[in-house]
């Protein structure tokens, strides 16, 4: 879990970590040079299992996943985010599953959506089976970021994240992992994404997907008909943002 300037949600975060059935982890958090409250936050949890790393400059998500990744000492990488919650089975489930299916590398879940009080707005459903993620995964990204578990020798073979990339850098990745080993979602809800609509952030990370998906078709091994997966998600720009606003406005209310 990387944190930069959570502490409206970062409690209820770190609390669902640390109640999960599944006991047998580390809890690598760094805080990215907050500031607010999140380091007294994280500092207010006495559990053996927490490691904190603490920067004086914010360096940005994608290192700070990158430097957690090599303080790592476990066999498998349990994503995060510090607004989200997991339910308390998931690590169990998780854990559980790459360890009966030893061919898959990642797993991600189902996701309820959240707004800002905790109330459940909507949920994501994604593909479960690898052949329809390897279907869709050029049209959309089909894994919730702070749902994957991933084993850390698969990732060490295809690369960490692209520290390049400032937004997207788990499709990036995701892609790297999909085109060249089995990895599923599991068909249950083991996790809360709270959903705060940013339509400025939005259009960027749509240009910078559009950029990603272009690189995996030259460089990651996808074939050049997949191109015309590309077109669809051009279609975001033609609703206005003024109507988008309006839509998430009363979704979340």
């Amino acid at each position: 879990m990387s944190v930069y300037n959570q502490d409206k949600f970062l409690k209820e975060a770190i609390k669902s970590i640390l109640s999960q059935t599944f006991k047998d982890f580390e809890f690598l958090i760094l805080n990215d040079a907050s500031t607010d409250e999140s380091l007294t936050v994280i500092k207010s949890f006495k559990d053996k299992r927490i490691r904190l790393f603490t920067n004086k400059k914010r360096h940005g998500l994608t290192k700070g996943l990158n430097f957690l990744i090599s303080k790592a000492r476990g066999d498998y990488l349990c994503r995060m985010d510090a607004d989200d919650i997991s339910i308390a089975t998931r690590l169990k489930e998780q854990v559980e599953y790459l360890e009966r299916y030893p061919q898959f590398v990642l797993v991600g879940s189902f996701a309820k959506i959240i707004n800002e009080k905790g109330r459940t707005v909507g949920e994501f459903r994604y593909p479960t089976g690898y052949q329809e993620i390897r279907r869709v995964i050029l049209s959309y990204n089909p894994f919730i970021h702070s749902s994957v578990m991933f084993r850390k020798k698969a990732l060490e073979k295809i690369g960490r994240y692209d520290e390049d990339l400032f937004y997207s850098q788990d499709y990036d990745l995701f892609l790297r992992f999909v085109v060249k080993c089995p990895c599923a979602n599991l068909a249950k809800f083991l996790l809360k994404f709270r959903w705060e609509p940013d339509f400025k952030k939005q259009k960027e990370q749509h240009w910078q997907g559009l950029k990603i998906k272009l690189k995996a078709i030259k460089e990651y091994g996808y074939s050049n008909w997949e191109i015309i997966k590309l077109i669809k998600p051009l279609f975001f720009y033609l609703v206005p943002s003024s109507i988008k606003k309006i839509y998430w406005h009363l979704r979340l209310s």
